[in-house]
């Protein structure tokens, strides 16, 4: 039986997210079975998510997911490499025999040529002296990966798709069938397009309080969250800490912790903050994750302990019922008989809480059990 795996965010779910969960199933076979790994309340980029991971995880399912399982913020909130390996170990776990993912080339070998070159031991070899001349860690990778393949290889690098494309490429284990599906959006691109459009701009739709029903394959239900709220109990944090206290957190180095805790001292919002502590070397979204770290306190990465389901249909129980049997890791449907190992994450939604216009109570983590779609 195929065993398809997807790796999102569905920050807002959008009509895009469900063309590919059938296109996977199409290519797959309509007895497929299609499980999601899906960051939950904090996303890569470092923000909070548009809206809960419940309501995101049913969404996913009612339009084409069988099982969604959460990645943990710890790993949702990392570098592409880390996201990628972390999203990869768990929906291998639970059984996956290939994984479909989106990405803005229809070249499958350019890809998986690029994964193999920043998988040898050339890379390393050639990446450390570009980045000690100055460039960024993106543009050094990019760099040394045109090195070893060639210049227009290497430039697929530079769309996001393609970057995660690889990065999955990368942490597929052997017997792991990629499906790639080319897609023509962009990530930051314009709404010109109903099949295919950009979840940042959907986001910045919904939080500006207009409607973005047109892209979505159901209408907006529930509140919009936004960082905004949390803005000055972050800025109070980060003054609170000192610079030694920063580069604890993982991406902190090099001078980004000293950058980041002295525009602490005089910003007076977010933007601002992230205004002064910018530098041609530093990618924004990694200012933003090394920030929301440090003030939300999230632990390092590590290795996935359990799987956490979220939602799931009919033909998703009963494949989530056969891999009990078999899977290494503990699977978590009764999250209040977990309160041990679900303690970190349980702290993170409690902050998420406070992103809601109107803030929600503590202990969310604790009173939603999967949602069940029926098929």
């Amino acid at each position: 039986m195929a065993v398809i795996g997807i790796v999102a965010e569905y920050n807002p779910f959008h009509v895009g997210h469900a063309k590919h969960l059938a296109l996977a199933r199409q290519r797959s076979g309509p007895d497929a079975v299609v499980v999601v790994c899906m960051s939950g309340h904090w996303v890569q980029r470092g923000d909070c998510a548009v809206t809960d991971k419940w309501t995101r995880a049913a969404a996913a399912a009612q339009f084409g997911a069988d099982l969604v399982l959460e990645l943990p913020t710890p790993l949702a909130m990392s570098s592409a490499e880390t996201f990628a390996r972390g999203a990869v170990s768990i929906l291998t776990a639970a059984g996956m025999n290939a994984l479909s993912f989106g990405c803005e080339t229809p070249d499958p070998a350019a890809l998986q040529a690029l994964a193999d070159a920043l998988n040898s031991p050339a890379f390393d070899g050639a990446v450390a002296p570009l980045m000690a001349c100055g460039l960024s860690y993106p543009a050094a990778r990019q760099k040394a990966a045109a090195a070893l393949t060639s210049r227009s290889t290497a430039a697929l690098l530079a769309l996001p798709n393609n970057n995660l494309a690889v990065e999955y490429l990368r942490a597929l284990p052997r017997g792991v069938t990629p499906l790639p599906i080319c897609r023509r959006g962009m990530h930051d691109a314009p709404l010109p397009d109903r099949d295919d459009p950009s979840a940042a701009s959907l986001r910045a739709l919904l939080r500006a309080g207009e409607s973005a029903d047109l892209y979505l394959p159901a209408p907006w239900q529930g509140q919009v969250y936004d960082l905004r709220h949390l803005e000055r109990a972050i800025l109070s944090q980060l003054r609170r800490m000192t610079a030694k206290e920063l580069e604890t957190f993982p991406d902190a180095g090099d001078g980004l912790a000293q950058r980041l805790w002295r525009a602490a001292q005089t910003a007076a919002s977010l933007a601002e903050l992230w205004n002064a502590a910018k530098t041609k070397r530093l990618a924004h979204a990694r200012l933003r994750r090394v920030t929301l770290r440090a003030a939300l306190a999230i632990p390092p990465p590590a290795p996935p302990a359990f799987l956490r389901v979220l939602a799931m249909t009919r033909r998703g129980a009963a494949h989530l019922s056969a891999l009990k049997k078999t899977c290494p890791l503990p699977v978590i449907t009764k999250p209040a008989r977990h309160k041990d190992l679900l303690a970190a994450e349980a702290a993170l939604t409690d902050q998420f809480s406070l992103c809601a216009g109107l803030p929600v109570p503590c202990g969310e983590e604790f009173r939603h059990s999967p949602v069940l779609v029926d098929e």
